[in-house]
């Protein structure tokens, strides 16, 4: 007889559904022959995506990010669920057959959710990438050099201009010992009046940039990162889950955001990003043998 399934229903908030891959990490653990069912937005699937298990989503696309009630309700009735989660604010699974419900009081904005089967523990968000994942920097590049991203996404969030980060690049990159010869990689989206003013004021060698990249790419690069610095907010979450070496998110000002796994600069002084840089980035494993 096939495992009774799970049955995830994850919120309608982008940063809140990031947060819930540690929830689907914890799941999988726990019971990793159990088939999952996803019920998501069909923009947070790259999240999941290439999470180890038995994996079925359920996405939709209203604007608003949440599913219709009736269309929800014809997708689950009818099984026998071994757990249900909800972290989306329906009554749902109430009205569901399920062997277990996990009752969140899901908080928008944080940083980690409790854990499903531990008291008193938290889950951070869990990112899965493929074990190769092809990363089109320049051939040139050598494995060892120390790479910098920008994050530009959400932009506005920030009153930093080209020559902000223009000056930053040059700062760290002269005074940062770990940032000696960076390779500067910029993320955005596409048509970015900000991405384009940069990359038209830096050398074409130091600087690569990415539009749209896959959410497992973005991961991929942040992996890697020495410094991983910018406005997106989801991509500093990503950078703190990854173990990238420095995590600064820029903002213009400091509302909320408690816990958060990240430094927050608000203004827009270059010279003050460097030197919080020089003072904070992880010394190298050749620089602390020494």
């Amino acid at each position: 007889m096939a495992a009774r399934s799970n049955l995830l229903i994850l919120p309608p908030d982008r940063l809140d559904a990031f947060t819930a891959t540690g929830v689907l990490a914890e799941l999988l653990a726990f019971e990793p022959a159990r088939p999952v069912h996803l019920v998501t937005h069909e923009d947070y699937v790259p999240y999941f995506a290439d999470a180890p298990g038995q994996i079925e989503f359920i996405t939709h696309a209203r604007a608003n990010g949440k599913i219709s009630r009736l269309r929800l309700l014809g997708e689950v009735m009818g099984h026998n669920w071994n757990r249900v989660i909800s972290l989306s604010p329906t009554r749902l699974p109430l009205l569901l057959w399920a062997h277990h419900r996990h009752h969140y009081r899901f908080a928008s904005g944080t940083y980690a959710l409790p854990a499903l089967f531990a008291n008193n523990k938290f889950r951070p968000p869990h990112i899965w990438t493929p074990d190769k994942l092809h990363l089109a920097l320049p051939e040139t590049l050598a494995p060892d050099a120390p790479l910098v991203v920008l994050s530009l996404c959400e932009s506005g969030r920030a009153q930093w201009d080209w020559r902000h980060y223009a000056e930053l690049i040059w700062r760290v990159s002269d005074s940062v010992a770990g940032l000696k010869a960076a390779h500067i990689v910029v993320l955005s989206d596409k048509n970015c009046a900000l991405a384009a003013a940069l990359m038209e004021n830096i050398p074409a060698g130091q600087i690569s940039h990415f539009q749209d990249l896959a959410f497992n790419k973005q991961a991929g690069l942040m992996r890697r990162a020495k410094l991983v610095i910018g406005t997106d907010r989801l991509a500093m979450r990503m950078a703190s889950g990854t173990g990238a070496g420095l995590v600064l998110r820029l903002d213009r000002d400091d509302a909320g955001g408690e816990g958060r796994p990240y430094g927050l600069y608000v203004g827009q002084d270059a010279a003050e990003v460097a030197r919080y840089v020089g003072h904070h980035l992880p010394m190298s494993d050749a620089a602390q043998a020494q």
